[in-house]
Order: structure tokens, then sequence, then C-alpha cells
């Protein structure tokens, strides 16, 4: 079942929240949604969506802003315009060294996914509506969760993989985002938490979009 939520926390910066973006991701995204309570938010506008299961099309690819969901999400963020905009994703975890590779940059033009800690993954939005559908002074973030329905025994086992620290290490940042008052706030939690992560994302930020553009 789609899920959608809005908080109206009073004057602030609007926030727009993407779960469900492609494939079954929603099964995921929902658990991190429906756990955030109004004591994790800044004052603001704070609108969330989780979607059903879509057929699965990468975000890197224009087709998939072609589609119903991807128009769905365009329709969105055209609507809202929002000062902070979040997609929940998920992926295999046998996916995490192909994601984080430069092998991936090599083939397709996107930088890696950054390695955030406990097989949590980070990156802007995709590059084909960052630069079109926000301001660069929009705050801009992807977060990568490993599926739940794909973490069988043997692939917890293989991975090392520590659920509760997984957890912990992705709701952190999510609740970064939440709770910043403005881009500027964030900016400055982000280099005094996760400082190696924002160097990094900066030189893929100027591959992609230019010396100029920041880098969430």
């Amino acid at each position: 079942m789609s899920y959608f939520r809005y908080i109206d926390n009073g004057e602030g910066p609007t926030k727009l929240f993407i779960g469900g973006v492609h494939g079954n991701e929603g099964l995921t995204s929902l658990r991190f949604i429906k756990r955030i309570s109004e004591e994790d938010l800044s004052p603001g506008q704070f609108y969330f969506y989780n979607f059903d299961r879509t057929e699965y099309i990468s975000t890197i690819k224009k087709e998939y802003y072609d589609s119903e969901i991807g128009q769905k999400i365009l329709d969105l963020i055209e609507y809202f315009q929002p000062d902070f905009y979040t997609e929940l994703h998920c992926y295999n975890l046998e996916n995490y060294e192909k994601l984080t590779s430069m092998e991936r940059y090599r083939k397709t033009g996107i930088p890696p996914l950054i390695k955030l800690g406990n097989h949590v993954l980070v990156s802007s939005v995709s590059p084909l509506i960052r630069m079109t559908y926000f301001s660069t002074e929009t705050v801009c973030k992807t977060l990568e969760f490993p599926c739940f329905e794909k973490l069988t025994p043997g692939i917890i086992e293989k991975y090392g993989f520590d659920k509760q620290l997984a957890i912990e290490t992705y709701e952190k940042l999510l609740k970064l985002i939440l709770k910043s008052p403005s881009r500027n706030y964030f900016e400055i939690e982000m280099m005094k938490s996760y400082s190696e992560q924002v160097e990094l994302a900066m030189r893929y930020a100027k591959k992609v979009f230019g010396e100029d553009f920041p880098p969430y």
C-alpha cells in the first residue's frame, strides 16, 4: 500500500522524502519512515511518500523519469519545490562493492555511492534531475540501506552485516536531515560528523556538475 504523511511543524524549510523509488524498495524505506517522530523534526513542512512495488528502472537512466513513477516524483518535486529532498533507497548487499567502485563512474559517468559505515551508502540524487529540478541551495541526498527482505543468514554472515549498527548509522544521517533548520546548519554538521565522505562527495560533484556545484 502506498503511504503518505504530512507534518506541519510551523515556519521553516520544506522537506520532501521519497521511498519506494523503484522495484520493491518501499518495504525497507517504509520501516524507517514509520519510525520518524515529531521530536526528530526541525521547524518546517514535511512530506513523506512511500510507493508500492514498481518496475525496476535505474534512476540514472532517462527512461526512469519517463515512467509513471518517475513522472509522479517529478510532479511532487515541482509542486513542493523542497529545500531538502531525500530519496530513501535500498540495495542488494551482494552489490556493495560494485556500487562503491570507481568502475561505476567509468561505465556510466555516475560516481559511485559513498560508504557511510556499516554498509550504509550515501550520494547525491540522480544527475538527471539534480541540475534541472533543484537550485544549488537545495539539499539533495540519497540514502541506501541493504534491503531487509534480501538479508538472508548466508548474506549476513558473508558480508559481516550488523543490522543494529547499520540502522543506527542510517538513522543518524536521516535524523540530521530531518532536524536541520537550514542548509548552512546541515553543511556544518556534515563536516563535523562525515568530513571524509563530504570531501569525497565534493570531488565527485566536480566530476559531474563542475567546480562550483555543491556535493548535496
